[in-house]
């Protein structure tokens, strides 16, 4: 088996070698990352089949890192992979098939058991909190978290599921927003009669708020083209409100508390920007001079590179130049970085005014990391910025 996929890759490079220069290096570095990725998701001991491995780094004690065998970030990969399959070599896009094909293997063990057409962050045949968390296993029945909107919306985005289906979980979502039955108690003032969508599916939930969330869940929307609602109007309103007052980068940690860092809130909001045919975000659009020049500040003053990743490619979907033509991303440091894409901080749950001074405190709260998902974040940029295959 070694031996032919060794004469495969002699193959591939020879292909390479006879196309211009800068495209062949570029394409043999999309080959080599793919191929990263797919080892990461074959080697994945104490995973499920498919699942690529992540780990969880407690905030108040970075020397506590525990494997964590979520859905999330294995999604994202698919989501992202796909995204660009069309723009990669026919060999490229085999291996993609096969990291999707593999990836999604295992999602049903996330999906809600009573039939629900939701997703949770955790498998849900053996419910935890924190899968190997010691002595916190013990309330894993009784106080697990629900389903939540975001792995919901990645995973069926991710599987490609059918127009019908993704109107039918729409549907579901609007019994999920804030007034519906439950009214906000741990957000701005701005925002506390507004009907946007809560991050959780769980009824004994209390409503939360997360700007990320709200861009991931209208770009499900927009990529399958659905009759808007009052919600998504609502969750719209609070996207560009927060861009107004720039509390995505004043107050991140409040605005996205599971994400919070405003290179990561600025790379959700391009992705709204370009999914499907962006329907009713004219409002959003409109902001898009502000967001290259925030962009552009922030990238002044950013020191990691995965951060610098995700700021760069915000910078292109905002309309700006790409910056990076002429470089080769570090990609041994990219894939290390302890920059966190997510975080899950138990205290963005308590209302105003304990919920901002527990959160920075760090009591409650997990940083997420995916060597993956960060590569696949570093090829995601250089298809945006240097198209790799035509």
């Amino acid at each position: 088996m070694k031996s032919v996929q060794s004469i495969l890759f002699v193959v591939f490079c020879a292909l390479v070698v006879r196309g211009n220069t800068q495209s062949s290096t570029d394409t043999l570095w999309s080959y080599q990352i793919l191929t990263k990725i797919q080892a990461l998701q074959q080697t994945n001991i104490g995973f499920p089949p498919g699942i690529f491995p992540s780990t969880r780094v407690y905030a108040y004690n970075k020397n506590n890192s525990k494997n964590d065998p979520n859905v999330f970030f294995t999604g994202l990969i698919v989501l992202t992979l796909k995204k660009y399959e069309k723009q990669c070599t026919p060999f490229q896009q085999g291996m993609i098939h096969q990291i999707v094909k593999d990836g999604l293997l295992s999602v049903g063990l996330f999906k809600n058991r009573q039939g629900r057409d939701t997703y949770n962050f955790w498998r849900t045949d053996t419910p935890q909190i924190f899968p190997n968390a010691g002595w916190l296993n013990t309330f894993d029945k009784s106080q697990s978290l629900p389903d939540d909107f975001d792995d919901t919306v990645i995973l069926l985005w991710a599987a490609e599921i059918a127009k019908e289906r993704a109107s039918a979980i729409h549907d579901t979502m609007q019994l999920y927003a804030n007034t519906k039955v439950k009214t906000v108690k741990n957000s701005l003032a701005a925002f506390k009669n507004l009907p946007a969508y809560s991050t959780w599916f769980g009824k004994k939930m209390p409503i939360d708020f997360d700007m990320a969330v709200l861009c991931n869940v209208l770009s499900f929307v927009n990529a399958y083209d659905l009759q808007w609602t009052a919600s998504d109007s609502a969750s719209l309103q609070l996207i560009t409100t927060a861009i107004q007052n720039n509390w995505h980068v004043t107050k991140a940690d409040f605005i996205a508390p599971h994400y919070a860092k405003p290179a990561v809130i600025m790379y959700h909001i391009a992705r709204l920007l370009h999914a499907g045919k962006q329907q009713n975000i004219s409002e959003l659009r409109a902001l898009t001079p502000a967001l290259l020049q925030t962009t552009d500040s922030l990238l002044a003053i950013s020191i990691d590179p995965l951060e610098k990743v995700l700021l760069s490619s915000a910078r292109v979907q905002f309309g700006g130049i790409s910056n990076i033509t002429s470089q080769t991303p570090d990609q041994a440091a990219i894939e290390q970085s302890k920059y966190p894409f997510f975080i899950a901080n138990m205290a963005s749950m308590l209302p105003n005014p304990v919920k901002r001074p527990l959160s920075k405190i760090g009591v409650a709260k997990f940083e997420y990391r995916c060597p993956a998902y960060n590569l696949a974040l570093i090829w995601e940029n250089k298809h945006l910025c240097v198209p790799l295959h035509k």
